[in-house]
Protein backbone atom coordinates (compact mmCIF):
# COMPACT_ATOMS: atom_id res chain seq x y z
CA UNK A 1 0.00 0.00 0.00
CA UNK A 2 1.43 3.46 -1.06
CA UNK A 3 1.17 5.89 1.91
CA UNK A 4 -0.23 9.22 0.87
CA UNK A 5 3.19 12.04 -0.17
CA UNK A 6 2.43 15.69 1.20
CA UNK A 7 4.58 16.76 -1.62
CA UNK A 8 1.88 15.18 -4.87
CA UNK A 9 -0.73 17.15 -2.59
CA UNK A 10 -4.55 17.82 -4.37
CA UNK A 11 -5.98 20.90 -6.03
CA UNK A 12 -6.76 21.98 -2.19
CA UNK A 13 -3.38 21.62 -0.87
CA UNK A 14 -1.99 23.99 -3.80
CA UNK A 15 -4.88 26.87 -3.51
CA UNK A 16 -3.47 27.02 -0.05
CA UNK A 17 -0.18 27.07 -0.58
CA UNK A 18 -0.83 30.30 -2.62
CA UNK A 19 -3.54 32.12 -0.19
CA UNK A 20 -1.79 31.58 2.72
CA UNK A 21 0.72 33.96 1.37
CA UNK A 22 -1.47 36.66 1.52
CA UNK A 23 -0.55 38.46 4.81
CA UNK A 24 -3.48 40.33 5.03
CA UNK A 25 -6.04 37.50 4.84
CA UNK A 26 -7.49 34.43 6.90
CA UNK A 27 -7.61 31.36 5.25
CA UNK A 28 -10.66 29.26 5.79
CA UNK A 29 -10.63 25.69 4.71
CA UNK A 30 -14.59 24.93 4.28
CA UNK A 31 -14.60 21.02 5.14
CA UNK A 32 -13.89 18.59 7.87
CA UNK A 33 -10.96 18.66 9.97
CA UNK A 34 -8.73 16.88 8.03
CA UNK A 35 -8.56 18.63 5.30
CA UNK A 36 -7.21 21.82 7.01
CA UNK A 37 -4.89 19.82 9.60
CA UNK A 38 -2.56 18.63 6.68
CA UNK A 39 -1.90 21.77 4.53
CA UNK A 40 -2.08 23.79 8.35
CA UNK A 41 0.57 21.85 9.75
CA UNK A 42 3.02 21.92 6.85
CA UNK A 43 2.93 25.57 6.95
CA UNK A 44 2.82 26.09 10.36
CA UNK A 45 6.27 24.30 10.39
CA UNK A 46 7.58 25.74 7.43
CA UNK A 47 7.25 29.37 9.25
CA UNK A 48 5.53 29.56 12.75
CA UNK A 49 4.30 33.16 12.00
CA UNK A 50 1.61 31.34 9.39
CA UNK A 51 -1.26 31.18 11.45
CA UNK A 52 -3.84 32.40 9.82
CA UNK A 53 -5.31 29.92 8.33
CA UNK A 54 -8.75 28.38 9.69
CA UNK A 55 -11.09 25.92 9.16
CA UNK A 56 -15.34 25.77 9.12
CA UNK A 57 -14.81 21.94 10.76
CA UNK A 58 -17.86 20.24 9.07
CA UNK A 59 -18.98 17.07 10.99
CA UNK A 60 -21.21 14.04 9.90
CA UNK A 61 -24.54 16.47 10.71
CA UNK A 62 -23.21 19.20 7.92
CA UNK A 63 -23.10 16.55 5.26
CA UNK A 64 -26.34 15.42 5.58
CA UNK A 65 -28.09 18.69 5.84
CA UNK A 66 -25.70 21.07 4.62
CA UNK A 67 -23.11 23.03 5.83
CA UNK A 68 -23.46 26.97 4.96
CA UNK A 69 -24.99 27.05 8.38
CA UNK A 70 -21.39 26.08 10.32
CA UNK A 71 -19.78 27.74 7.65
CA UNK A 72 -21.35 30.90 8.56
CA UNK A 73 -21.10 30.82 12.41
CA UNK A 74 -17.19 29.93 11.38
CA UNK A 75 -16.51 33.06 9.48
CA UNK A 76 -18.66 35.22 12.16
CA UNK A 77 -16.28 34.09 15.00
CA UNK A 78 -13.13 34.58 12.80
CA UNK A 79 -14.14 37.88 12.13
CA UNK A 80 -14.74 38.57 15.72
CA UNK A 81 -10.76 37.64 16.08
CA UNK A 82 -9.52 39.03 13.08
CA UNK A 83 -10.76 42.01 12.62
CA UNK A 84 -8.59 43.55 10.21
CA UNK A 85 -8.25 41.11 7.99
CA UNK A 86 -9.71 39.73 4.79
CA UNK A 87 -11.73 36.55 4.77
CA UNK A 88 -10.66 33.91 1.94
CA UNK A 89 -12.51 30.09 2.10
CA UNK A 90 -11.09 27.28 0.06
CA UNK A 91 -13.97 24.81 -0.33
CA UNK A 92 -12.79 20.84 0.12
CA UNK A 93 -14.22 18.08 -1.81
CA UNK A 94 -17.24 17.26 0.90
CA UNK A 95 -18.54 20.38 0.09
CA UNK A 96 -19.00 20.11 -3.22
CA UNK A 97 -19.69 17.07 -3.57
CA UNK A 98 -23.35 17.68 -1.19
CA UNK A 99 -23.48 20.88 -3.32
CA UNK A 100 -22.99 23.49 -0.82
CA UNK A 101 -24.09 27.16 -2.46
CA UNK A 102 -21.67 29.97 -1.36
CA UNK A 103 -23.41 32.31 -3.40
CA UNK A 104 -24.55 34.82 -0.38
CA UNK A 105 -21.64 33.80 2.04
CA UNK A 106 -19.79 37.26 3.27
CA UNK A 107 -16.63 36.70 2.31
CA UNK A 108 -13.94 38.59 0.31
CA UNK A 109 -12.71 35.30 -2.12
CA UNK A 110 -14.49 31.95 -2.34
CA UNK A 111 -13.01 29.12 -3.76
CA UNK A 112 -14.02 25.99 -5.15
CA UNK A 113 -11.36 23.41 -4.86
CA UNK A 114 -13.52 20.24 -4.96
CA UNK A 115 -11.69 19.16 -8.48
CA UNK A 116 -9.77 16.24 -8.27
CA UNK A 117 -6.56 17.55 -9.64
CA UNK A 118 -3.46 17.79 -8.86
CA UNK A 119 -1.65 20.41 -6.55
CA UNK A 120 0.04 22.22 -9.46
CA UNK A 121 -3.58 23.54 -10.66
CA UNK A 122 -5.00 23.98 -7.56
CA UNK A 123 -1.72 27.00 -7.21
CA UNK A 124 -3.03 28.17 -11.25
CA UNK A 125 -6.22 27.85 -9.67
CA UNK A 126 -6.22 30.54 -6.92
CA UNK A 127 -3.66 32.67 -8.76
CA UNK A 128 -6.30 33.17 -11.73
CA UNK A 129 -8.88 33.60 -9.09
CA UNK A 130 -6.98 36.98 -8.08
CA UNK A 131 -7.02 37.98 -11.52
CA UNK A 132 -10.66 39.84 -10.59
CA UNK A 133 -9.01 42.18 -7.68
CA UNK A 134 -6.60 43.27 -10.34
CA UNK A 135 -8.83 43.58 -13.13
CA UNK A 136 -11.05 45.33 -10.95
CA UNK A 137 -8.83 47.81 -9.50
CA UNK A 138 -7.96 49.23 -12.29
CA UNK A 139 -9.82 52.54 -12.74
CA UNK A 140 -7.06 54.25 -15.63
CA UNK A 141 -5.18 53.71 -18.54
CA UNK A 142 -1.56 53.21 -17.77
CA UNK A 143 1.53 53.17 -20.79
CA UNK A 144 3.04 49.98 -19.44
CA UNK A 145 6.23 50.65 -21.51
CA UNK A 146 7.13 53.45 -19.41
CA UNK A 147 7.16 52.07 -15.78
CA UNK A 148 10.45 49.85 -13.91
CA UNK A 149 7.73 47.86 -12.28
CA UNK A 150 7.75 43.92 -12.77
CA UNK A 151 5.15 41.46 -11.09
CA UNK A 152 6.58 38.57 -9.54
CA UNK A 153 4.09 35.55 -10.12
CA UNK A 154 4.15 32.45 -8.20
CA UNK A 155 6.94 32.49 -6.54
CA UNK A 156 6.82 30.02 -3.94
CA UNK A 157 7.43 31.42 -0.40
CA UNK A 158 6.92 28.13 1.63
CA UNK A 159 10.01 26.57 1.38
CA UNK A 160 13.33 26.41 3.12
CA UNK A 161 14.82 29.63 2.40
CA UNK A 162 12.06 30.73 0.02
CA UNK A 163 11.97 34.82 1.39
CA UNK A 164 15.85 34.73 0.83
CA UNK A 165 15.78 34.27 -2.47
CA UNK A 166 12.88 35.94 -3.57
CA UNK A 167 14.75 39.09 -1.49
CA UNK A 168 18.15 38.53 -3.45
CA UNK A 169 15.97 37.92 -6.48
CA UNK A 170 14.49 41.83 -5.83
CA UNK A 171 17.79 42.98 -4.84
CA UNK A 172 19.36 42.19 -8.34
CA UNK A 173 16.71 43.48 -9.69
CA UNK A 174 16.81 46.95 -8.08
CA UNK A 175 20.25 47.06 -9.31
CA UNK A 176 18.79 47.42 -12.60
CA UNK A 177 16.40 49.88 -10.95
CA UNK A 178 13.54 47.54 -11.67
CA UNK A 179 11.34 47.60 -8.64
CA UNK A 180 9.25 44.60 -8.16
CA UNK A 181 5.84 43.69 -7.16
CA UNK A 182 4.84 40.29 -5.88
CA UNK A 183 1.67 38.26 -6.33
CA UNK A 184 0.68 36.70 -4.03
CA UNK A 185 1.83 39.15 -1.17
CA UNK A 186 -1.21 40.96 -0.07
CA UNK A 187 -4.84 41.65 -1.34
CA UNK A 188 -4.56 45.50 -0.91
CA UNK A 189 -0.82 45.45 -3.50
CA UNK A 190 -3.11 44.05 -6.24
CA UNK A 191 -4.02 47.27 -7.02
CA UNK A 192 -0.67 48.31 -8.11
CA UNK A 193 -0.27 45.03 -10.10
CA UNK A 194 -1.65 46.70 -13.54
CA UNK A 195 1.22 49.30 -13.31
CA UNK A 196 3.83 47.18 -14.47
CA UNK A 197 5.66 46.52 -17.66
CA UNK A 198 6.14 42.47 -16.95
CA UNK A 199 4.46 39.96 -15.36
CA UNK A 200 7.49 37.41 -14.72
CA UNK A 201 5.80 34.06 -14.15
CA UNK A 202 7.23 31.23 -11.84
CA UNK A 203 5.70 28.23 -13.43
CA UNK A 204 2.77 29.03 -11.86
CA UNK A 205 0.46 32.10 -12.53
CA UNK A 206 0.05 30.96 -16.19
CA UNK A 207 -3.36 31.44 -16.82
CA UNK A 208 -3.58 34.71 -14.79
CA UNK A 209 -0.44 35.93 -17.19
CA UNK A 210 -2.74 35.35 -20.22
CA UNK A 211 -5.83 37.17 -18.70
CA UNK A 212 -3.82 40.43 -17.86
CA UNK A 213 -2.28 40.37 -21.07
CA UNK A 214 -5.90 40.37 -22.56
CA UNK A 215 -7.59 42.44 -20.67
CA UNK A 216 -4.58 44.84 -19.49
CA UNK A 217 -2.07 44.80 -22.06
CA UNK A 218 0.89 43.40 -19.92
CA UNK A 219 2.69 40.81 -21.67
CA UNK A 220 4.36 37.98 -19.65
CA UNK A 221 7.16 35.52 -19.68
CA UNK A 222 7.38 31.83 -17.77
CA UNK A 223 10.92 31.62 -16.37
CA UNK A 224 12.14 28.69 -13.80
CA UNK A 225 14.20 29.21 -10.46
CA UNK A 226 17.09 31.06 -11.73
CA UNK A 227 20.08 28.68 -9.81
CA UNK A 228 23.30 29.78 -10.17
CA UNK A 229 25.45 32.93 -12.36
CA UNK A 230 23.91 31.71 -15.98
CA UNK A 231 20.76 31.28 -14.12
CA UNK A 232 20.78 34.80 -13.02
CA UNK A 233 22.40 36.10 -16.39
CA UNK A 234 19.36 34.53 -18.59
CA UNK A 235 16.64 35.44 -15.87
CA UNK A 236 18.18 39.06 -16.70
CA UNK A 237 18.14 38.63 -20.14
CA UNK A 238 14.76 37.62 -20.15
CA UNK A 239 13.44 40.61 -18.64
CA UNK A 240 15.42 43.13 -20.77
CA UNK A 241 13.68 41.99 -23.70
CA UNK A 242 10.74 44.10 -22.58
CA UNK A 243 12.49 46.51 -20.27
CA UNK A 244 14.66 49.13 -21.14
CA UNK A 245 18.30 48.24 -19.26
CA UNK A 246 21.62 47.79 -19.85
CA UNK A 247 23.09 44.30 -19.37
CA UNK A 248 25.29 44.19 -16.52
CA UNK A 249 26.95 41.15 -16.01
CA UNK A 250 29.18 42.38 -12.92
CA UNK A 251 26.05 41.05 -10.46
CA UNK A 252 27.30 38.01 -10.86
CA UNK A 253 30.77 38.40 -10.85
CA UNK A 254 31.42 38.90 -7.09
CA UNK A 255 30.22 34.87 -7.31
CA UNK A 256 32.71 33.74 -9.52
CA UNK A 257 35.35 36.21 -7.57
CA UNK A 258 34.87 34.71 -4.47
CA UNK A 259 35.06 31.00 -6.02
CA UNK A 260 38.64 31.68 -7.01
CA UNK A 261 39.30 31.26 -3.67
CA UNK A 262 38.23 27.61 -3.80
CA UNK A 263 38.96 26.94 -7.73
CA UNK A 264 41.17 23.64 -7.23
CA UNK A 265 38.59 22.04 -5.23
CA UNK A 266 36.45 22.69 -7.68
CA UNK A 267 36.96 19.78 -10.31
CA UNK A 268 35.67 17.50 -7.07
CA UNK A 269 32.04 18.38 -8.24
CA UNK A 270 32.60 16.82 -11.87
CA UNK A 271 30.25 13.93 -12.69
CA UNK A 272 29.23 13.11 -9.62
CA UNK A 273 25.95 11.55 -9.38
CA UNK A 274 23.37 13.09 -8.45
CA UNK A 275 19.27 12.98 -7.97
CA UNK A 276 17.03 15.99 -7.29
CA UNK A 277 13.07 16.09 -6.12
CA UNK A 278 10.75 19.24 -7.01
CA UNK A 279 8.40 20.27 -8.73
CA UNK A 280 9.17 21.44 -12.26
CA UNK A 281 10.04 25.00 -12.44
CA UNK A 282 12.34 24.02 -9.40
CA UNK A 283 14.13 21.41 -10.99
CA UNK A 284 14.54 22.83 -14.58
CA UNK A 285 16.72 25.83 -13.23
CA UNK A 286 18.42 23.40 -10.42
CA UNK A 287 19.20 21.19 -13.26
CA UNK A 288 20.85 23.19 -15.53
CA UNK A 289 22.72 24.84 -12.59
CA UNK A 290 24.36 21.70 -11.43
CA UNK A 291 24.71 19.92 -14.47
CA UNK A 292 26.38 22.79 -17.17
CA UNK A 293 27.94 24.72 -14.33
CA UNK A 294 29.39 22.22 -11.42
CA UNK A 295 29.74 19.64 -14.01
CA UNK A 296 28.03 17.19 -11.74
CA UNK A 297 25.57 14.48 -13.16
CA UNK A 298 21.95 14.63 -12.81
CA UNK A 299 21.17 11.04 -13.00
CA UNK A 300 17.49 11.05 -11.92
CA UNK A 301 14.96 14.11 -11.23
CA UNK A 302 11.16 13.54 -9.67
CA UNK A 303 8.92 16.19 -10.71
CA UNK A 304 6.37 16.45 -8.16
CA UNK A 305 4.38 18.29 -9.38
CA UNK A 306 3.94 19.57 -13.28
CA UNK A 307 3.69 22.97 -14.85
CA UNK A 308 0.76 24.31 -17.43
CA UNK A 309 3.83 25.11 -19.36
CA UNK A 310 6.74 22.67 -20.86
CA UNK A 311 9.95 23.19 -18.67
CA UNK A 312 13.16 21.14 -20.08
CA UNK A 313 15.19 19.04 -17.21
CA UNK A 314 18.93 18.43 -17.63
CA UNK A 315 18.82 14.78 -16.27
CA UNK A 316 19.24 11.52 -17.58
CA UNK A 317 16.18 9.87 -16.22
CA UNK A 318 13.17 12.05 -15.17
CA UNK A 319 10.04 10.42 -13.24
CA UNK A 320 6.93 11.98 -12.51
CA UNK A 321 5.78 9.32 -9.48
CA UNK A 322 7.32 8.35 -6.34
CA UNK A 323 6.85 4.52 -6.85
CA UNK A 324 8.84 5.32 -10.09
CA UNK A 325 11.23 6.98 -8.03
CA UNK A 326 11.77 4.20 -6.09
CA UNK A 327 12.54 1.78 -8.36
CA UNK A 328 14.95 3.83 -10.72
CA UNK A 329 16.60 5.06 -7.42
CA UNK A 330 17.71 1.12 -6.83
CA UNK A 331 19.01 1.06 -10.16
CA UNK A 332 21.08 4.36 -11.08
CA UNK A 333 24.85 3.92 -9.16
CA UNK A 334 25.44 5.20 -6.15
CA UNK A 335 23.86 8.96 -5.49
CA UNK A 336 26.47 11.04 -3.68
CA UNK A 337 24.43 14.22 -3.28
CA UNK A 338 20.42 14.51 -3.13
CA UNK A 339 18.60 17.58 -3.39
CA UNK A 340 14.93 17.56 -2.52
CA UNK A 341 11.73 17.56 -0.19
CA UNK A 342 11.38 16.20 3.35
CA UNK A 343 10.15 12.74 1.76
CA UNK A 344 13.96 12.24 1.18
CA UNK A 345 15.05 12.71 4.35
CA UNK A 346 13.72 9.77 5.27
CA UNK A 347 15.82 7.93 2.54
CA UNK A 348 18.87 9.70 3.14
CA UNK A 349 19.25 12.06 6.44
CA UNK A 350 22.26 14.63 4.37
CA UNK A 351 19.18 15.25 1.33
CA UNK A 352 19.12 18.90 0.88
CA UNK A 353 15.66 20.35 1.42
CA UNK A 354 15.48 23.00 -0.85
CA UNK A 355 11.49 21.97 -2.18
CA UNK A 356 7.94 22.00 -0.86
CA UNK A 357 7.66 20.34 1.90
CA UNK A 358 11.19 21.17 3.53
CA UNK A 359 10.05 22.19 7.23
CA UNK A 360 12.90 19.67 8.70
CA UNK A 361 15.49 22.25 7.50
CA UNK A 362 15.78 25.61 9.04
CA UNK A 363 17.65 28.29 6.46
CA UNK A 364 18.22 31.69 6.82
CA UNK A 365 20.11 32.05 3.61
CA UNK A 366 19.28 32.58 0.00
CA UNK A 367 20.40 29.83 -2.67
CA UNK A 368 19.58 32.11 -5.49
CA UNK A 369 21.74 35.20 -6.63
CA UNK A 370 24.65 35.73 -4.00
CA UNK A 371 23.12 32.73 -2.58
CA UNK A 372 24.80 30.07 -5.43
CA UNK A 373 27.74 30.20 -2.78
CA UNK A 374 25.39 28.74 0.12
CA UNK A 375 24.24 25.85 -2.50
CA UNK A 376 27.57 25.15 -3.26
CA UNK A 377 28.92 25.14 0.12
CA UNK A 378 26.18 22.73 1.11
CA UNK A 379 26.85 20.59 -1.72
CA UNK A 380 30.26 20.53 -1.09
CA UNK A 381 29.89 19.72 2.03
CA UNK A 382 28.08 16.46 1.25
CA UNK A 383 30.17 15.24 -1.17
CA UNK A 384 33.73 15.08 1.27
CA UNK A 385 31.18 14.18 3.86
CA UNK A 386 30.06 11.08 1.33
CA UNK A 387 33.56 10.21 -0.59
CA UNK A 388 35.83 11.57 1.69
CA UNK A 389 34.27 10.53 5.82
CA UNK A 390 33.27 6.61 6.25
Amino acid sequence: MTGYIPTQGCELLGAYRIAMALKDCVVMIHGPTGCHFGPNFLEVLTNNHSSNGTVSVMRDRSVIYGGIENLEKAIAITRKHYKDKKIIVLSSYIPSIIGDDPEFIDVDLYVDCGGFQPMWQGMELFLEKLGDFIVRATDKKVDHSKTNLVNLVGFQLDVAGGEEDLEELKRVLALYNIRANVIPDTLESLKYANYASLNVVFGYGVKLAKRMERELGIPYVVVDYPYGVEGLKCFVEVISRHIDLKINHGVSDVIIDKLKKYRDNLPIFYEVPTCIVGDLPRISGLSRFLERELGMDVELALATSSAKENFDVSCTKLVNSYDEFYEELKGVPEIIVLLGTDEERRIRSDTIALAFPSFTRMSFVPYLGIGTLNLISDIYERILNKVWVK
